[in-house]
């Protein structure tokens, strides 16, 4: 078996066994969480030059998704997020997703053929969306094994070298990462009220059936 297809195993393995165990808890109601989804910014400096920025969208009542964009605004890839209630708190899955669109099929071969690359895109997706539920920023070190975490934060150095650079790199984005977050309030305001709005003309509906 050739390389690719054991990682691909490996990881098919690895996200079936997370929706078998239903996501991660957290002690937070679903609405509180999508919310928290909306607002946040990914990082997507650290993607590289290919990606120009994020989008949130908010696929149905249970699931958001954060597409990654590349050059004319087109999807790359989608970060999916299923949040369902689980008695006082919240069950949050997380997936990779290829776009909607006339790009779907071309990006869903890209994810198969570099399993190495989405095992590290699902670290991110999964840090991403832990930093916005725990409201704490995000992690750069997301990928880096704990060992080595260790060492590095046993070194003031080195960590103050990464954080460096980590801060210069963002700095990049900064400007954009403002206007950005505006958008999103925007758009998670203007989600709200439309899944308001559609709750109520079905409620109307209901009553209207029950005459």
């Amino acid at each position: 078996m050739r390389l690719a297809s054991l990682l691909i195993s490996i990881l098919s393995a690895l996200l079936l066994g997370a929706c078998g165990e239903q996501g991660k808890y957290y002690e937070q109601s679903p609405q509180a969480i999508r919310s928290s989804l909306r607002a946040a910014i990914l990082p997507y400096h650290i993607l590289g030059n290919q990606a120009k920025g994020t989008k949130v969208l908010q696929l149905d009542d249970t699931r958001t998704a954060v597409a990654v964009l590349g050059p004319n605004d087109s999807e790359m890839m989608r970060f999916v997020t299923t949040v369902t209630p689980d008695g006082t708190g919240s069950r949050v899955l997380v997936e990779l997703a290829p776009p909607e669109g006339r790009n779907k099929e071309r990006a869903a071969k890209a994810m198969e053929s570099n399993a190495i690359a989405m095992i590290l895109m699902k670290k991110l997706a999964d840090e991403h969306v832990a930093a916005a539920i725990e409201h704490r920023p995000f992690d750069m070190m997301f990928a880096t094994p704990a060992m080595a975490k260790s060492m590095i934060g046993a070194s003031p150095e080195i960590r103050a070298q990464i954080d460096g650079a980590n801060r210069a790199a963002a700095s990049m984005n900064e400007g954009a990462s403002h206007f950005e977050a505006m958008d999103k309030e925007r758009e998670a305001r203007e989600a709200d009220e439309e899944f308001e709005r559609e709750q109520r003309e079905k409620l109307v509906g209901n009553n209207s059936k029950g005459y």
